[in-house]
Order: C-alpha cells, then structure tokens, then sequence
C-alpha cells in the first residue's frame, strides 16, 4: 500500500507540474520580476555611461585637443545591444549637454546634414553607399563644409565593465585619428554624477570634500531654541509645571574634523514677562550613529547624553518648590514674593543635523530631586528613575 501511494503521488507531481507552471500568476509574477530586473539595470547602464562620458569631456577639458574653437560633427553614439535606441538618444543629449556647458574643450558641436545621411557616390570603378563622415571625398564633392572634424563614440559591455571607446577624426580622404580615448568603468561602481559645469574628477572631488570639512574645523558656535514641556501630575490635587522656553549659545567642540564625537558647553536664559525667568549651564556628549564621519550631503544622526543646572524664578515657577501646593502659596508667588528654585537634570536624546548647520532634536530628562513630587507625571519610569520632560530643540550652527 505504500508504494502504492507513492506512485500515485509521483504520478499527481508529473500531472501538477505543468498546470502550475503554465498558471497565469505565475507567469505574471516572473514577467514583472524580469521587468524590473531589466529597468534596474538599465539605469545603472545608464548612469554609467553618463559618468564616462562625464570622464571624457573632464579629459578634453583638462587638455584640449584644439587650441581653439573648432566645429565637430556627432557622427554617432552607439550603446550595448538590446539597451535600444533610447539611450543612444540620452547618450547624445547628454554628450551635446556636457559640451555646451564646457567651452573650454574648443569642441563646437555643429549640424551637418551631408555628414550623417546615408549618400550614394556613382563612379567609373563602382558605386559606393556609405555615410558622408565615411567617405569625406564624396563631401568634397557635396560641398558639406560645415564640419572639418568627426566625433564617434562607442559604448560596450564587456562581462560587468562598461568600455567607452571616443575617437576624433579629420575629414579627409585618409581619414587620419587625430585624438582616442578609451574609459572603462564597473558597473558595480556608483556613478560620481557630476556637475556638468564644474566637472572634477573623483581625486579632485575628495579633496574638496576633505577642505570642505577642514574649513568648519571642529569648533561650531550652536545657537539653540528648545522647549521642556513636563509630563501633567498624576494626582489631581498638584499643580501642573508650565512648558519653558529656552534660548541657548556657548560652544561645540569635536573631538576631530570628522565629528564623530562632540562635546558641548552651553549657557541658556528664559524669560516670560509677568511668568518666570531663568538661567541654565548645560553640557553634553553627543556620538553619530549614522557613519565614522560626518556627511556634507546627508542627514548625520547623534546619540546625545548630558546634564544641566538650572536656576528658575517668578511666579509660575511655583510648582518647581514644593511637592504640594498650598493656596498661601499661590497667593504668595502672585503677590511678587517669587520663589526661586535651583535643579539639576539629566537628560538622554537625538539630534538629527543637516549638513552640520541645522539641528532638530527631541530629548527625554529627568529631574532627580522630583521624582516623587506631587506635580511632576512620568513620561517615562525606567529602573526606578523617571523621565518628567520631553523637550525638542531647533539648532544652528555658525
């Protein structure tokens, strides 16, 4: 009997097989995967490509084959087989782009109908078709006088590097190559994506990175804007804290021009007509998260820990005194005998920095000597200590 079965589940397997493999779903599903295979690595083609020809015209640019302006005729971009024609159109318009912008390469690129067309040349030996920019002694003849030079260039795939293969010729019978270049890059690479009017190359362009970095130096001078808004007490018979207002500048120290550690000393004042005033030290260590050194094109997330003095005064500073509230009190702050409080926090957060100039962080703190005041909630309790403020703070460094 169980052979028996396993024939007849062998058998089903067979049968099964190609109803599943000829289901629409299925097919469907491999379509679209093969689909976006094919978009994904047409644009890293893509984007290959513009980098060298990027890499090109940096090359002319830097040593110019003209010493001055001299008309050249595009005789043709040509792409891997099966990318199409459409990227040998992007291709073009990014060549005749880069060009335009880069005068300095003495390449003017001009229109020659005569060069590119597909003409037939009849003589007493034979008959030739071919393109003008192949047969220059049948331009003579067209008078096609536009262009004295031919620009071709090649791109092809060779296993996974991408070949870019320029060469500049002189129209003439002989044809001669007056300037070749050959550029290969890995498709694996990440395309530098230049800017095509201040072409650099990769060497050139770490440099600035690193110059960049060592002109802010380690040094900033922050200036902050925060709010602390303290969690509403947990008995209704407390009094709850206002949110306070800060504004803070001192100075921020990086242990190197990668900034991967900061550290941070900072004086902060507040101030309320007819509510509170109040003065602050505040330090603070802080650790990126998001790399070993800091980005002058992305977001750098910090880790942040630090602690703060603070020394508060006016009437709404009330609820900072005393963990219950009496109405003397009250009457006694509204009449201007102002209390005044002194507190130390600790606090732990994140702050988010955009191109090390602009700041937006968020913080949770904790006020040690009021973790059982009547008007102090939690946010947060973690191993018996509790977190009463959260604060968010807007930064900008000069």
């Amino acid at each position: 009997m169980r052979a028996y079965a396993a024939v007849l589940g062998i058998l089903f397997g067979l049968w099964a097989a190609p109803a599943y493999a000829a289901s629409p779903d299925v097919e469907d599903a491999q379509r679209a995967e093969l689909e976006r295979v094919r978009a994904k690595i047409a644009n890293e083609v893509q984007l290959t490509a513009y980098d060298l020809v990027d890499e090109m015209v940096l090359g002319l640019k830097t040593d110019p084959v003209f010493q001055a302006s001299t008309p050249v005729v595009l005789a043709g971009v040509t792409v891997p087989v099966g990318l199409g024609t459409g990227l040998e159109a992007l291709v073009e318009n990014h060549l005749a782009a880069v060009l335009g912008e880069n005068p300095r390469t003495n390449i003017q690129l001009v229109h020659c109908p005569s060069c590119t067309a597909v003409v037939v040349h009849s003589g007493p030996e034979a008959t030739v078709l071919s393109r003008g920019v192949d047969d220059p002694a049948v331009l003579a003849e067209l008078g096609a006088g536009s262009g004295k030079h031919a620009l071709f260039v090649d791109i092809e795939a060779e296993g996974t590097w991408l070949v870019l293969r320029a060469r500049l010729t002189r129209l003439t019978p002989d044809l001669p190559i007056v300037w070749s270049r050959t550029i290969a890059s890995s498709t694996s690479t990440p395309a530098l994506l230049r800017d095509g009017t201040d072409l650099k190359s990769a060497e050139d362009a770490r440099k600035d990175y690193l110059a960049a970095l060592h002109d802010r130096g380690p040094i900033t001078i922050p200036v902050r804007l925060g709010v602390r808004a303290y969690a509403p007490p947990n008995d209704s018979a407390g009094v709850a804290v206002p949110p306070f207002l800060w504004l803070q500048t001192g100075a921020e120290l990086g242990s190197s021009d990668a900034r991967a550690w900061t550290s941070s000393l900072l004086l902060g004042f507040s101030f309320i007509p007819q509510a509170y005033q109040g003065l602050m030290l505040q330090a603070r260590v802080s650790r990126l998260l998001t790399g070993r050194a800091r980005s002058l094109t992305h977001p750098d997330l910090y880790l942040f820990v630090g602690g703060s003095v603070m020394t508060v005064w006016g009437p709404a500073t009330a609820p900072f005194q005393a963990d219950f509230l009496t109405a003397d009190d009250l009457l006694t702050a509204a009449d201007g005998d102002s209390p005044r409080t002194t507190l130390g926090t600790l606090h732990l957060g994140l702050d988010l920095r955009l191109g090390n100039r602009v700041g937006l962080s968020t913080f949770l703190e904790t006020i040690p000597d009021r973790n059982n005041s009547d008007n102090f909630g939690n946010y947060v309790r973690v191993l018996g200590l509790s977190f009463q403020t959260l604060g968010t703070e807007v930064t900008f460094c000069f």
